[in-house]
């Protein structure tokens, strides 16, 4: 006996040979447009490893069991697209600047021919403001809009500068401890 396939489209094949659809002509309204045949229903993807398999190694929580893989139609529907390969966005200037001086210096005048013609881009687009320096958030010396007696709506934008400067604080701080932690663990 043959290991069972995964593929629907042989299944319903036959069960379309084995029942046929009787339909009756005066209930079924005629299909005017056919645009909606010329569409074909996008085609599950199938995971690598069919259900029940033992994922080896992706444990991550201690002194538990290894996670065992269940069937393609329990996971989301994004899950399946998180590994797609993606377009690649328009180099910004700062990403630029932050690369030149890993580079040798043929690498270093390509990546400024890149930055000079990126720049010239921006100016020809009239958007001035995308060419001026961009500091970081938390060493921004920020004045939070919001007063005592200030309108809702204004002190609502303060509120969520407030959470987004925190938010970029603790980041940065996070990201100073790890790098302190594995300087020291060297």
């Amino acid at each position: 006996m043959s290991a069972p396939s995964r593929n629907a489209a042989p299944a319903a094949a036959a069960a379309d040979k084995e029942a046929p659809v009787a339909t009756d002509a005066k209930s079924t309204p005629p299909n005017l447009s056919s645009a909606q045949a010329d569409i074909p229903e996008p085609a599950a993807p199938i995971s690598s490893c069919p259900p029940g398999t033992v994922l080896n190694g992706l444990n991550y929580l201690k002194n538990k069991t290894d996670p065992i893989a269940l069937p393609d139609e329990e996971y989301p529907d994004w899950l399946w697209t998180i590994l797609e390969s993606k377009k690649e966005a328009i180099e910004s200037t700062e990403d630029l600047s932050a690369e030149m001086f890993s580079k040798s210096k043929k690498q270093r005048k390509a990546a400024a021919k890149r930055q000079k013609a990126l720049e010239a881009k921006v100016l020809a687009s009239g958007d001035v403001e995308a060419l001026a320096p961009k500091v970081p958030l938390p060493q921004q010396s920020i004045n939070l809009p919001g007063e005592k007696g200030g309108d809702i709506e204004h002190n609502l934008e303060a509120a969520t500068k407030r959470d987004e400067l925190r938010k970029a604080m603790r980041k940065e701080r996070k990201a100073k401890i790890k790098e302190s932690n594995y300087l020291k663990s060297m």
